[in-house]
């Protein structure tokens, strides 16, 4: 049974992550799967830990500013293919993030 109730877009672009208040760590690039109101799915070399918060920017063209949200991992899995799978839901957006991802996902979804 499907639990979603926000419109998710399968779309693929690079963005960067890195731990949240790790400020020494640098940002690494991910691939998004798909893309949501509330999270995304996205491909990474690396394993996530469970509960982990992410600092996550995305750049796109449909962006005047880079998006500079937080996700927590919920869920991390290597593939057969050598590269890891992950869920992170979006955390402590404010209303202008939220509206901002919903004009992402309504642009995306033009195609």
């Amino acid at each position: 049974m499907e639990r979603r109730h926000f419109q998710r877009v399968a779309q693929s672009f690079d963005a960067r992550y890195r731990v949240y208040g790790a400020l020494g760590e640098s940002w690494r690039i991910f691939r998004t799967v798909n893309v949501s109101a509330t999270g995304l799915r996205f491909r990474s070399a690396d394993l996530m830990e469970l509960g982990a918060t992410l600092e996550i920017e995305l750049d796109l063209p449909c962006l005047k500013e880079p998006l500079m949200l937080r996700g927590l991992v919920v869920w991390s899995q290597a593939m057969a293919s050598g590269v890891t799978e992950n869920g992170a839901e979006f955390v402590n957006l404010s209303p202008e993030q939220a509206q901002q991802i919903d004009e992402l996902v309504k642009f995306l979804s033009k195609g």
